[in-house]
């Protein structure tokens, strides 16, 4: 707003419309991006979990341990928790 306002305070009448789509154009492309990277991380956890079942050898698999590593101590946080939640019911 205030760049414009600088800027083009003269030429315009109303700053707050071109504003406005500015914001609307960086929300849908901020929107855009969100989907594909969220699409992106669902396919590398499906890739994942199919190279678990296809290749039962931890060597022929084709994922690097540091996933599996973080995988597997994500599960073990949610065994824990929900061992918690269910002791406490």
């Amino acid at each position: 707003y205030y760049y414009l306002d600088i800027h083009f305070g003269d030429e315009l009448n109303y700053l707050m419309v071109p504003t406005l789509l500015i914001g609307i154009a960086a929300y849908a492309v901020a929107e855009m991006f969100n989907e594909v990277f969220g699409m992106a991380i669902s396919t590398i956890l499906q890739c994942f979990v199919a190279d678990e079942e296809l290749f039962e050898d931890t060597e022929e698999r084709f994922a690097p341990g540091s996933l599996a590593g973080a995988i597997d101590s994500t599960q073990k946080k949610y065994k824990t928790k929900k061992k918690v939640s269910v002791e406490s019911s």
